[in-house]
């Protein structure tokens, strides 16, 4: 049974051209724009649909409820007129009652990229500004659709019109779209806690011409960095010992240059093992610190070995 409300044209008295009350006239309603017969109410409870023309009574009137957010056009014809109506009196399309019954889809019944909702909205076509709620049931791997309440499958896009890309819709999530210009626009979504890795080879400081030579392994997962040092030690030449070329990436989002982290890392200085902190001297400059007590920067000898031992892992947040 469908969701109802008061017709604008609800008991207006309805006249011939003569202007004589239309006993026994016929309002035909269809879909705004189409010659698609649509039903109208008795009621507000939309328990009854009326006939399709509606005769209208001795007085010219009658009762008819509309559905919200539905368009629909009304022809008004003589008694005599046939079904399609020949003889107008009047028409008018493009009427609507605007109720907001639900946002809310619930959870989709397709398959991922393939989003499909069947709910209680009375859309009969998709319209710019149509905003839904909906639970996913599959997290997206790339480029998708949804299908609302039968209407035909429509692109989901970013708001600067790209196709999603993985994991943008998250499964059991709440996700929002809108309906503009042809596509559903994604306004927000759940957020996958997303993975991912690569190598890089350090810019060290506090080399001459013989740094270390091997890469940095590192795995983003949320705001978490894990660096991994997979290479041997070079030969110092200053009392410092730093990588200035950090990925943009890996970085955090706000460091002061005087204040390193409590993070305990193991290195070798003029061949021993010792022990350092870690911290960042700019945003991409990440820096040891000799011994426990931070926060001076240098404290190495500037000759012999000096470096990370391989296998060396350093966690530490981008917050």
């Amino acid at each position: 049974m469908p969701t109802v409300t008061l017709s604008p044209v609800f008991k207006q008295k309805f006249f011939d051209n003569s202007g004589i009350p239309l006993n026994g006239g016929k309002l035909f309603s269809y879909l705004a724009g189409t010659p698609t017969k649509t039903a109208t109410y008795l009621d507000a409870a939309g328990s009854s649909a009326n006939t399709n023309p509606v005769i209208l009574n001795f007085r010219g009137e009658a009762d008819v409820f509309i559905e919200p957010n539905k368009g629909y056009k009304f022809v008004l014809a003589p008694a005599n007129d046939t079904d399609p109506p020949t003889n107008p009196i009047w028409t008018v399309d493009n009427v609507r009652s605007s109720q907001l019954i639900t946002l809310y889809g619930g959870v989709d019944s397709g398959v991922a990229n393939t989003y499909v909702l069947t709910f209680t909205s009375n859309f009969t076509a998709y319209t710019d500004g149509i905003v839904i709620y909906w639970i996913a049931g599959n997290t997206n791997t790339g480029a998708s659709t949804i299908n609302v309440n039968g209407l035909g499958p429509v692109s989901i896009t970013n708001q600067d019109a790209s196709a999603l890309t993985a994991n943008q819709i998250i499964a059991g999530q709440v996700v929002t779209i809108m309906y503009k210009s042809g596509t559903f626009l994604l306004l927000s979504s759940g957020i996958a806690a997303s993975v991912s890795s690569g190598t890089f080879a350090p810019a060290w400081q506090g080399f001459g011409g013989s740094p270390p030579t091997g890469n940095m392994s590192w795995q983003v997962s949320g705001q978490q960095v894990t660096l991994k040092w997979l290479g041997g030690q070079g030969t110092s030449n200053a009392t410092f010992l730093g990588i200035g070329n950090l990925p943009v990436n890996l970085r955090p989002t706000t460091v002061s240059g005087a204040d390193f982290s409590s993070i305990v890392v193991p290195l070798i200085d003029n061949g021993a093992v010792a022990v350092s902190t870690m911290g960042f001297g700019a945003l991409g400059a990440l820096q040891f610190n000799k011994g426990t007590a931070p926060p001076s920067g240098v404290g190495f000898t500037n000759v012999g070995t000096k470096g990370l031992p391989t296998g060396t892992t350093i966690t530490f947040l981008r917050t």
